[in-house]
């Protein structure tokens, strides 16, 4: 079940249509083709960089003592983007102004489409807040180490 965060363009409602799903999970096209992902998603200079490093890793299969460790950078550098990926994408939207409205879990897109436009109340316009009795107090970690490289906007 993957995570889907969901934002407006800047000055719409909270039920506007051109709201954006971005999957907060595991992209499959992002590990196959790391640098094209990337530019496909608008990501200019996050992309170049991705391809410039894999062409040189490419390079580095050349020589007889770079063949292991290429592939390992190769493999980490896939993973990395596969799984922040998406992230990225969400941070560029919130640096244009978009506005990050809930995060919602869901098995597909259908499924969290649903979930958030049946939450937004008709009157209010807004995503419904939970009730007092499901709020729960996090405790902060003492490693200070979470399960992403990145913060997701300390929500989940």
């Amino acid at each position: 079940m993957a995570s889907y965060l969901i934002l407006t363009p800047p000055g719409a409602r909270a039920d506007d249509e051109r709201a954006r799903f971005v999957a907060d999970g595991f992209s499959w096209w992002a590990f196959l083709f790391p640098a094209l992902w990337l530019l496909a998603k608008r990501q200019w200079v996050i992309g170049i960089a991705v391809a410039v490093f894999q062409i040189s890793l490419i390079s580095l299969l050349i020589h007889e003592s770079g063949f292991l460790p290429s592939l390992f950078a190769q493999l980490a550098l896939r993973l990395v983007v596969a799984l922040e990926g998406p992230v990225l994408v969400a941070r560029s939207l919130t640096a244009r102004d978009w506005t990050l409205r809930s995060i919602v879990p869901a098995t597909d897109l259908e499924a969290a489409e649903e979930i958030y436009f049946t939450s937004v109340a008709p009157s209010e316009k807004t995503p419904v807040p939970p009730s007092p009795a499901d709020w729960t107090v996090r405790q902060p970690s003492k490693g200070g180490t979470g399960l992403g490289l990145f913060d997701s906007y300390g929500e989940r």
